[in-house]
């Protein structure tokens, strides 16, 4: 490919992708702002949990589900051949999601 041909995929991709039915739901999911980055504990969850996947917003689930999800995660690494994160990287990424997590819902 030239670099004329490069140049003229690239803005087709452009085109199509801002041209979305929900583009407003697209830039969101792109500039996603975690809260509390500069902290070691953002620092460790975004290592680790970049390794597989994008990091998910802490306020995805609430303070007791990021538990069981943080407990499947770590066998998802077992599984891909990744070191399961140690007791200290555990516990502080779960500081981090369950700091930030959705408020749980009183009936």
């Amino acid at each position: 490919m030239t670099k004329n041909s490069v140049a003229c995929l690239f803005l087709i991709v452009l085109c199509c992708t801002s041209c979305s039915d929900d583009s407003s739901r697209s830039v969101q999911q792109s500039i996603l702002i975690y809260p509390d980055q500069e902290s070691e504990n953002f620092k460790q969850f975004a290592k680790l949990c970049s390794s597989c996947h994008r990091p998910p917003m802490p306020n995805k689930h609430t303070a007791r589900l990021w538990l069981s999800t943080v407990n499947r995660m770590q066998l998802h690494r077992a599984q891909g051949g990744l070191a399961k994160m140690t007791d200290i990287e555990k516990q502080r990424v779960l500081a981090y999601l369950q700091g930030h997590a959705q408020q749980e819902v009183q009936p």
